[in-house]
């Protein structure tokens, strides 16, 4: 089955020339990202076996050790196809299981605006009294500018010093320090 040999060695290599542009061409569609990057958002890792990297994973494998298996073990075509299958299911099994080991190494911040109570920070924008503005305070490791209500019957500056006094309903609540 000379073919076999042809057809799995083009699977790999088409596959594997895939993987790598994909790998390292960043495929810039010209495309505008707009959003806000300071938001609170939460992402969960799982494990994603049909993904495009996987499915290439499986045909790279499969093509490789098809082609293997029939050039330089001479084995017949049934034990090629059984070894190039199960050489892809394997491929495609790894490259899954060690996509969700890297993904769950992400930071996944805890998203929980009462942490803040009793933190200090500055105001970024002038508060009236009982008014409304942005602080800039640590929240999940990061400096983030988040609305805030100014608790108090005094004026606050920007860039004076702020305590968090409360949260409810996700309203920050603050006072000058």
């Amino acid at each position: 089955m000379e073919n076999f040999s042809s057809i799995c060695f083009y699977t790999g290599l088409v596959s594997l020339v895939i993987l790598l542009l994909k790998t390292f061409l960043p495929f810039d569609t010209g495309s505008e990202v707009d959003g806000d990057f300071t938001s609170i958002t939460e992402t969960e890792s799982s494990f994603h076996l049909f993904s495009i990297d996987s499915v290439l994973s499986f045909l790279m494998c499969f093509g490789w050790m098809g082609w293997w298996a029939q050039n330089y073990q001479n084995y017949s075509f049934k034990i090629c196809l059984l070894i190039a299958a199960a050489s892809g299911l394997l491929g495609m099994f790894v490259f899954a299981f060690l996509f969700a080991q890297i993904k769950k190494l992400e930071f996944i911040p805890k998203n929980d605006l009462a942490d803040l109570v009793n933190k200090t920070g500055k105001s970024y924008t002038k508060f009236n009294p009982k008014g409304n503005g942005q602080i800039q305070i640590e929240f999940n490791s990061k400096l983030a500018t988040l609305d805030a209500v100014n608790e108090s019957e005094e004026e606050i500056n920007s860039f004076e010093m702020i305590k968090v006094v409360k949260v409810e309903n996700n309203i920050i609540y603050i006072t000058k320090i």
